[in-house]
């Protein structure tokens, strides 16, 4: 009857460490401060639907992700990390991207042809804001409208 109860307390000690590390692993941030990371900037007029975690893409390949978003001179700005083996030219862009109609937003970066490029810390010239699909729709139904008219 011991030896039972001793069991149940030993899985009972077993499954709380094995909660612990994987709580964990979940909560855990993202190792950023590393070397595998570098850090870029970019400033848009609107970002709905970009949140801390977003994907970066080149090309529908992941190579980072949204590190941080602050309002600067009243305007977004978005703080990306790309992995570090990624040279982005001086003359990339990036803009704002859903995934299908009503999918997921990401943020896509168009390589340039420039051999001169983005050091850690630098910020993108070109920018490409969110579009938000209700203003979309809106404007097509208005053209809909003017097109019944004539």
């Amino acid at each position: 009857m011991e030896t039972e109860k001793k069991i149940r307390i030993k899985k009972f000690v077993y499954g709380i460490i094995a909660f612990i590390i994987l709580l964990n692993l979940v909560l855990a941030e993202k190792n950023t401060v590393g070397g595998d990371v570098n850090n870029y900037i970019a400033t848009f007029n609107k970002i709905d639907g970009v949140s801390v975690g977003t994907d970066v893409l080149i090309s529908g390949i992941k190579v980072g992700d949204v590190k941080e978003i602050l309002i600067k001179d009243n305007y977004p700005q978005i703080s990306i990390n790309v992995n570090k083996n990624i040279e982005i030219s001086d003359d990339s862009s990036i803009s704002i991207q859903t995934d299908g109609l009503f999918g997921k937003k990401f943020l896509l970066i168009e390589i340039g042809g420039n051999n001169i490029y983005l050091k850690n810390g630098e910020k993108f010239s070109f920018s490409e804001d969110s579009i938000v699909i209700e203003e979309l729709l809106g404007k097509i139904i208005l053209i809909g409208e003017k097109n019944k008219g004539l």
